[in-house]
Parts: structure tokens; C-alpha cells; sequence
């Protein structure tokens, strides 16, 4: 797809892997619509992508709140046009053994990292398919591949989410949708440090090393599609 004049919207903008997308796709032509819960950091980095021209638009909402979602795409629709790129980066990550992890915890998580894909992507597919064009790209985790210790609620949540991509790429792909799942191993995010790891950052994968893998997907011609990318750190 051409990037260049797309409207490509980005969840959890505001920092780590969304932030370094939404400089990615701005530096690659895009207009830029900007989705997270915490507006500050969102007007952040629509402050950081001025230099670069591309049209942004903030959207402060919660993914896993429908009547959000929808007016939120609704907004993004009416400010910069039709959404061509989705990007489902938006999640939530906490540390505990299955019978330690409290249930609010695990019911919130499900909520962000996969209910919000699938109100997102329900809201934008209509019209992709309308117009034969789109892609979705969904931002999992090899967690999402392979679970772990302490990670209950985090695999559940990053396995559905691969489930969740694999039935929405056979049911868009007749009409020119493409969608496609990222698995990227631990990235130097402040949201990994917080969660108490520390990977070291010299040879840790950066969120633009993730970013550039993401628009290098969608600049791919409309005629071939990756279906999935895992994203592992060399030689740690």
C-alpha cells in the first residue's frame, strides 16, 4: 500500500511502540490519528510530529468502551478521512502466578489487549471492505506464542488476540483487507521496566526497531501480505 496520504490510526499512541509508530508513519507521508487514554501524552507527540507536516488529530478513549471506539473512528473519519492502516498496539501488563493474580486484573487486561482489537476492528472493517483496501496490523507478543510463568493473563490475552487476527484475516482477505499479526519479543518500553524487567537496553529491541518492521508491512504491494512477523532481539 502507498502510505503516503493514508489515514493510519494508532492505539496507545501515546508512548513506547505507538509513540514510535506514529513517528514512523508521519516520516513516511501518513496522516496520523492519535488514540490512547492520556490525552497529555498524546499532545506530546503530536507536538514532536508538527516538524513533519503530517496531519494528526488526538483522540483521548478507551479501547475497551464501545460507545468510545465508535466515536472515536467516527472522529478520525470526519477530521482526516477513511481509515486505510489500523493499528492495534494499545495493552496492559501485569506480573502474577494464576492464583495469585486478582480477577480484576485479569478481566481488565482481557479487555484492553483484546477487546479493544476487536472494537476496533469491527468499527473500521465495514468500510475497508467497502473501499478494497485496508490493513490492520495487531500488536501481540511471543507471549502470544508461548506462554510463561507469572504471565497467566497476559498470554491469554496476547493468544487470543492471535486467534482473534487469524479468523478476521479469512474473513477480510476476499475483500482486499489485509490483516496481520506482530509478535515482538521483550521490548525496551517503559511499561516492560515498570512490570520489574529490565531488559538491557544496549541490546534490547527498541519500539522504532518495531515501528519500522510495521510500516515496512504496510508498504508492501497491495498483492502480497505477511501474515504474521515475529520480532526476536540478535544475539542477547
Amino acid at each position: 500500500m502507498e502510505i503516503k496520504g493514508r489515514v493510519v490510526l494508532i492505539t496507545g499512541a501515546g508512548r513506547g511502540i505507538g509513540r514510535a509508530l506514529a513517528h514512523a508513519f508521519a516520516a513516511a507521508g501518513a496522516k496520523v490519528a492519535l488514540l490512547g487514554k492520556t490525552k497529555k501524552n498524546l499532545l506530546e507527540v503530536q507536538r514532536e510530529l508538527k516538524d513533519s507536516g503530517a496531519p494528526t488529530v488526538v483522540l483521548a478513549a478507551d479501547v475497551s468502551d464501545e460507545g468510545v471506539v465508535a466515536r472515536a473512528v467516527a472522529a478520525t473519519e470526519q477530521q482526516l478521512g477513511p481509515v486505510d492502516v489500523l493499528v492495534n498496539n494499545a495493552g496492559i501488563f501485569a506480573l502474577a502466578p494464576v492464583e495469585k493474580m486478582d480477577a480484576l486484573v485479569f478481566d481488565r487486561m482481557l479487555a484492553v489487549n483484546l477487546r479493544g482489537p476487536f472494537l476496533m476492528s469491527r468499527a473500521v472493517l465495514p468500510g475497508m471492505k467497502s473501499r478494497k483496501r485496508g490493513h490492520i496490523v495487531n500488536i501481540s507478543s511471543t507471549a502470544g506464542r508461548r506462554g510463561f510463568a507469572g504471565g497467566g493473563a497476559y498470554c491469554a490475552s496476547k493468544f487470543g488476540l492471535a486467534g482473534l487476527t487469524e479468523a478476521m484475516r479469512y474473513e477480510a482477505r476476499a475483500s482486499n483487507v489485509r490483516v496481520t499479526c506482530v509478535y515482538p519479543s521483550t521490548v525496551n518500553t517503559d511499561l516492560v521496566k515498570k512490570s520489574g524487567m529490565d531488559p538491557a537496553s544496549e541490546r534490547a529491541i527498541q519500539p522504532e526497531d518495531v515501528a519500522n518492521a510495521v510500516v515496512s508491512l504496510v508498504a508492501m504491494d497491495d498483492r502480497a501480505m505477511t501474515t504474521a512477523l515475529e520480532i526476536w532481539q540478535t544475539n542477547p
